[in-house]
Order: structure tokens, then C-alpha cells, then sequence
């Protein structure tokens, strides 16, 4: 049996479901246009996030041009935006960045 008081017990439970909320928000979400032929860009992209920064990273495949990334709510990277797609390690500076 644990000595610590209710009110301790409180805390402690708090700041795992924080650092829970705070971990899972940190995921990267990549929408790309798949009639386009950005899926194998996309993937990459994907593989690259994953072995550099160690974040979930998730593909949405949709239509209209795009290829935007995401991380959390953030949005981190948008070809409507620039007109043009990420250079090669730039959204892992970004990433980086954020750390």
C-alpha cells in the first residue's frame, strides 16, 4: 500500500494523462492528392519523418493539388500556400525545429 495522500495520488495521475495527451498530440498527418500521382512523394516523406524524428506519421490521400503536413493541429507545411512541394529535409528542420 502506497503512503501517498489522495491529493498526491490526484497529481500523479494528472500528470501521466498530460504527458499521455502531450505524446499521443505529437503526430504527423500528411494529405496528399492521390489522382495527382503525390502518393509515392507522400510515402516518402512519411519514411523519412519516421527514421529521422521517430514521430506516427498518417496518410490521407484526397484530391485538389495538395500535399500538406500536419503536426497535431498545426499545419507545418502547404503546397496551396508556397505552390511548390518541401525540399529535401526541410520538413525534418521544421520538425526539429519544434522539438
Amino acid at each position: 500500500m502506497s503512503n501517498k495522500s489522495w491529493h498526491e495520488l490526484k497529481e500523479q495521475i494528472n500528470g501521466e494523462i498530460s504527458a499521455l495527451v502531450e505524446r499521443e498530440s505529437r503526430y504527423i498527418t500528411i494529405t496528399y492528392c492521390g489522382g495527382c500521382g503525390y502518393e509515392e512523394r507522400a510515402s516518402a516523406l512519411a519514411d523519412e519523418i519516421g527514421s529521422e524524428i521517430g514521430i506516427r506519421t498518417e496518410l490521407y490521400r484526397t484530391t485538389g493539388g495538395v500535399f500538406e503536413v500536419d503536426l497535431g493541429e498545426e499545419r507545418i507545411f502547404s503546397k496551396i500556400l508556397l505552390g511548390r512541394f518541401p525540399e529535401d529535409g526541410e520538413v525534418v528542420n521544421i520538425l526539429k525545429a519544434h522539438k
